[in-house]
């Protein structure tokens, strides 16, 4: 879900993204209460994304010959791997209910 373009689903109004970031908001136009698990899905992200880090780095040591080789790239690119795992799956997770 794209938080930066969230539309409330019962007046069709734009709701700020900086609204939409807060665990549970209004909608501006009828007033519709929303949850939303934007914290929860960051924090969880990060920690993925550091564990891949590490895990991968890890791995890596263990299959491939010259364990230098892995630190090098681990230090080079890992970071950018693991901040695009971590950056896909905060954006498929992030879910915005109405409130029953």
């Amino acid at each position: 879900m794209d938080i930066n373009r969230f539309h409330c689903p019962g007046c069709g109004q734009r709701v700020e993204s900086w609204v939409a970031r807060r665990p549970e908001f209004h909608c501006p136009g009828c007033a519709q209460r929303f949850h939303s698990n934007y914290r929860r899905s960051l924090k969880r992200s990060a920690l993925f994304g550091l564990l891949f880090w590490i895990g991968g780095t890890a791995l890596g040591c263990l299959l491939i010959d010259p364990w230098q080789v892995v630190f090098v790239f681990a230090i080079e690119f890992g970071g950018l791997l693991a901040f695009a795992a971590a950056f896909l799956l905060h954006r498929y997770t992030i879910r915005i209910t109405p409130d029953p």
